[in-house]
């Protein structure tokens, strides 16, 4: 025990104070503490229509507690859906998906705002540019029917984030060389003169982003061709391949990058078919959108394995915290106010934890012990009951406590070793 105790304190804790300190981390910080208002209210606003006004959800629909039924003088099946009420409840995802867009917006004006203190360029320049990027890559690709256009719209976080990076590095470079500053009359007003100059290096950095929109528009072919093949092979019920996209699936997610949006395609490829092929009961497939919707319950297990093991009031803080918060597999709250994200501690646990998970559930679903999922649930299905409804047995929701106790335990021996080490906030 105390040569790991030696190894933490000469080896691990620098490494800790070294990402914690990293100044594009910094930034990234500091853009999710100032969108942490605006995402829980979204993702509060998400949970009210999965759960309560969605017609298809557990409160309004037939295999729900049938409200609407009663709300609309004993319409139900497809004539509750064709109502005038149910389409107006359905207007409401609208409303939803607008405010998601909006999220990415000021992912990539925020987050350009602190790399223009970096990149040492002018603050509003930088992000008009960062925003007229994002917006060309948006809404050239989403008016086409392309592969793409999921990556630059409603969660399009990761999105949000590379072209917030990449167009602001470019401009601040592009800004930096003289030959491409206009020159100024010297008796015009200085900020007159100071914005104009800048003019070219603006025109390139927006002609660098419609290219690439273009490539992406065009690419978009090929993409939807790959993806029409790859969703006749049987692959994605291997568990081979299904733990080397989970392990993709959250390396991603610890390096700050939002994990199933970047691999979304997979999901739609092989994990949305497989769900709708078992719910017509065509198949008993293992591996779909409703095995992989708590996938959040490992991070449930560290806060748990926080709360009982650790001795860091600010951990304990924000577990406590964000324990409502994830009930409702909303963890973005936890993750970057810990933080998670680039730890060196939890990195090792943040990937076993899941893959355990997914060999757990393969071995409890193929021998029968559990059903398959035959439903897909909102991802905002609260815990444990997501699977019991998803499986149409108490079987599921004892399996998510199952993974939730193992999760736990495996956490537990980095939450007690990393007591000796003092976080700053």
């Amino acid at each position: 025990m105390e040569n790991v105790y030696s190894f933490w304190e000469l080896t691990l804790i620098p490494k800790v104070q070294q990402f914690y300190n990293n100044k594009y981390l910094t930034a990234i910080r500091r853009t999710f503490y100032v969108l942490i208002p605006f995402w829980l209210t979204i993702s509060a606003l998400d949970v009210i229509n999965n759960l309560v006004l969605n017609p298809n959800g557990l409160v309004m629909s037939k295999q729900g507690l049938n409200l609407g039924f009663w709300l609309t003088n004993g319409l139900s099946g497809e004539d509750f859906l064709n109502s005038n009420f149910a389409r107006i409840l359905a207007t409401y995802k609208g409303i939803i998906d607008i405010g998601y867009e909006i999220i990415t917006i000021l992912i990539a004006s925020i987050l350009s705002r602190h790399l223009a203190e970096i990149f040492d360029s002018d603050k509003y320049l930088t992000i008009f540019c960062s925003l007229a990027a994002f917006l060309l890559m948006s809404l050239t690709t989403t008016d086409n029917v392309g592969d793409f256009s999921d990556y630059f719209s409603r969660r399009g976080y990761f999105s949000a984030f590379l072209v917030a990076f990449s167009s602001s590095w470019l401009f601040a470079r592009l800004s930096k060389i003289q030959r491409l500053r206009i020159k100024i009359p010297k008796l015009v007003p200085e900020e007159y003169a100071r914005y104009t100059s800048l003019t070219l290096p603006i025109f390139l950095t927006l002609v660098t982003f419609s290219v690439l929109s273009l490539i992406f528009t065009i690419l978009s072919t090929t993409a939807n061709s790959i993806e029409l093949y790859l969703s006749n092979l049987e692959i994605f019920q291997e568990p081979v391949f299904v733990m080397i996209y989970q392990f993709t699936v959250w390396l991603l997610w610890w390096l700050g990058i939002p994990g199933y949006a970047v691999t979304s395609k997979i999901m739609e490829a092989g994990y949305i078919p497989a769900q709708l092929s078992n719910q017509l009961g065509e198949t008993s497939e293992i591996f779909t959108t409703g095995f992989f919707e708590a996938g959040v319950i490992h991070v449930m297990g560290l806060i748990i394995a926080i709360l009982v093991f650790s001795q860091h009031e600010h951990w304990r803080s924000i577990s406590k915290f964000s324990l409502p918060i994830m009930m409702f597999n909303v963890q973005e709250v936890f993750i970057f106010g810990l933080p998670v994200i680039l730890n060196p501690i939890f990195l090792l646990p943040y990937l076993l934890a899941p893959l355990a998970n997914v060999l757990v559930g393969y071995v409890a679903i193929s021998w029968g012990i559990v059903p398959i999922f035959q439903i897909d649930i909102p991802w905002t299905m609260p815990l444990i009951l997501s699977a019991t409804i998803g499986t149409h047995s108490i079987m599921g929701g004892i399996l998510q406590i199952v993974w939730l106790i193992m999760d736990i335990f495996i956490y537990a021996p980095f939450v007690i070793t990393a007591n000796s080490i003092e976080m700053q906030d």
